[in-house]
């Protein structure tokens, strides 16, 4: 019953998140799936593998209700999405084949990691300008993909890591976080998908689907699916600047956590 309490409470954050700051909600999912499965029976060494996989599953859903929600306030920047998404989702393919056959404590350990640096962005605002508005393709597509992998690798949608590269090009936060939104869903998608291939034969779980575990990807998704939009709304109507600073230091928390228990 407390885990159905936890499961449900995850998909109110991480939709909440997802929707406002168009950042996935895998930094809170991931964590809290890694402590979760366990208790319902996961063995340890599919512990890890599987939280980044289901993530990426709740992701698709999560995010694509708050991408709807932008897209009908007409925020979504598409020539952006067209630029970032192919080398996104490549890089997303290609982190999840190396996710599926890393050592778990260094995924861990990786995770915790990027949750930190995300929390550092977050407290000092470090978003340095283009001092012109000329779009570099080659650097973006190289980042584009990087994040792809990172991503892919630690179970986020991509939106935390998106934004900032939107931003060092002078995008308003709006259209930043809902073309974080779109290019989330079709990160992680392709991470997800990935994730079914490469778990499939080496998975042995009941109510799985490689390394998606079906009842926790329910318990979030749908949960989260139903507070996205609400997130997005809230994202168009009040300040987020406090609460990244607030979420940056339950990212730290977080991140210890992780380096502890690896």
């Amino acid at each position: 019953m407390l885990s159905i309490v936890l499961l449900a409470l995850g998909g109110l954050v991480g939709g909440l998140l997802s929707g406002m700051l168009g950042i996935g909600g895998g930094i809170v999912v991931v964590p809290l799936l890694i402590y979760l499965l366990p208790v319902m029976g996961i063995p340890a060494a599919l512990v890890v593998p599987m939280a980044v996989g289901t993530s990426l599953a709740t992701i698709v859903v999560t995010a694509a209700s708050g991408a709807l929600t932008h897209y009908k306030n007409g925020l979504i920047l598409w020539p952006w999405v067209k630029l970032i998404a192919p080398f996104l989702i490549v890089g997303g393919i290609l982190g999840g084949y190396i996710g599926a056959s890393i050592d778990p404590v260094i995924l861990q350990r990786i995770f915790a990691t990027v949750l930190i640096l995300l929390a550092v962005r977050m407290i000092w605002k470090l978003q340095p300008r283009a001092e012109g508005k000329r779009i570099r393709r080659t650097p973006v597509r190289i980042w584009s993909a990087s994040i792809g992998v990172v991503s892919s690798l630690v179970g986020i949608g991509g939106g935390a890591l998106v934004v900032p590269l939107l931003h060092y090009y002078q995008v308003m936060m709006r259209n930043a976080v809902a073309v974080a939104a779109v290019c989330s869903v079709l990160l992680a998608t392709f991470g997800a998908a990935t994730y079914v291939w490469t778990g499939i034969g080496r998975v042995d779980v009941a109510w799985s689907l490689g390394y998606i575990y079906l009842p926790a990807w329910l318990g979030i998704g749908v949960v989260s699916a139903l507070v996205a939009p609400l997130g997005a709304t809230l994202a168009h109507r009040m300040p987020v600047r406090y609460l990244q600073r607030v979420f940056a230091l339950l990212l730290i928390v977080v991140s210890l956590h992780l380096f502890v228990s690896s």
